[in-house]
């Protein structure tokens, strides 16, 4: 069953049918981009427990 409205769970291929170049592995700055995009992942979140945490510390005590 499908939320209605909902895009496809599958995206499609690529036209030409490429998922992955072996040659954007192989460029000189591919582990700083990879570690680049871990590190703003975890950032991201660590920004949203600490919002969380920020909520419950103001939230009135029942």
């Amino acid at each position: 069953m499908r939320p209605s409205g909902a895009g496809a769970i599958i995206s499609p291929m690529d036209e030409r049918g490429i998922l992955h170049r072996i040659e954007d592995d192989l460029s000189e700055t591919w582990v700083e981009e990879w570690a680049s995009g871990g590190v703003q992942s975890i950032e991201g979140y660590l920004a949203k427990h600490l919002a969380f945490l920020s909520f419950l510390d103001e939230a009135p005590s029942a």
